[in-house]
């Protein structure tokens, strides 16, 4: 079997969230408000499928990825034709998400198989006929899953992942309009948000990485939803954070 998705489902999702709309729920569920934000604008779901993109060799199929939004409850299962068939069936598969299906929040793969005896025994066991098969968790568990996953490095020297090149790059993006000389913010504040893009774009076009945006000053204004390109700030001097990119785009990409 092939996968050609690897997906998160959301029940939330608006990049326009900060931490003063979100204190509430923060409030609530003692959590700090700048993380639940990055929760809510899209940028740790960015995160997470660039992770999952590198771990695998998949790709996005767009910039910010499809994300289709379906009515709340619908079962994942019910909701493959959200992802255009043509995307999934070309190259080494795509990573994605979805707001408000079921059951959340969960993880889910979308795969394809040749072969026709297991076609035969996917139907019998209720997995459908094809030609895509969903198979998902209806959970996740962080406080379980990190400790074990950390564990596991440390103890058995057992790598979760070992991805062989990064494939898909986080790119800083405007969450409001920005003026010249500003200073932004960091992850889940009140100034950017995240969008997955492939890395060979990235490169190309001198995005400016999410995780390197903060203290970043801006050179020009940038507007709304704009995605910023290294051009458009000064980067703080003597960053470890920018000496590391710098040695992983030399090791990959001999930039």
């Amino acid at each position: 079997m092939k996968p050609v998705l690897c997906g998160n489902i959301k029940g939330l999702h608006d990049p326009y969230r900060n931490p003063t709309t979100q204190e509430g729920f923060a409030k609530k569920w003692k959590q700090n408000p700048a993380m639940v934000t990055s929760f809510a604008d899209g940028s740790k779901i960015s995160f997470e499928q660039a992770i999952i993109a590198n771990a695998t060799g998949m790709h996005v199929a767009k910039r910010g990825m499809h994300g289709p939004t379906v009515e709340m409850g619908k079962h994942i299962k019910d909701c493959l034709e959200e992802y255009p068939l043509e995307d999934l069936l070309k190259g080494d598969g795509i990573v994605d998400y979805i707001v408000g299906a079921s059951p959340g929040p969960g993880v889910f793969v979308l795969g394809t198989v040749d072969n026709p005896i297991q076609k035969h025994y996917l139907n019998l066991y209720k997995v459908g006929e094809g030609p895509l098969y969903c198979f998902y968790n209806p959970y996740h568990l962080c406080h379980f899953e990190v400790p074990i996953t950390v564990a596991r490095a440390v103890l058995f020297h057992d790598a979760a992942i070992a991805p062989e090149k990064p494939m898909v790059d986080v790119v800083t993006t405007a969450k409001r309009d920005l003026k010249k000389g500003e200073t932004l913010d960091g992850i889940g504040h009140y100034m950017t948000y995240g969008l997955c893009e492939n890395m060979s774009t990235s490169l190309e076009q001198q995005l400016l990485p999410l995780g390197l945006a903060v203290d970043c000053v801006l050179t020009r204004d940038i507007l709304k939803d704009q995605v910023l390109t290294y051009e458009d700030v000064i980067v703080p001097e003597g960053r470890l954070s920018d000496k590391l990119r710098k040695e992983q785009n030399k090791h990959f990409f001999n930039l």
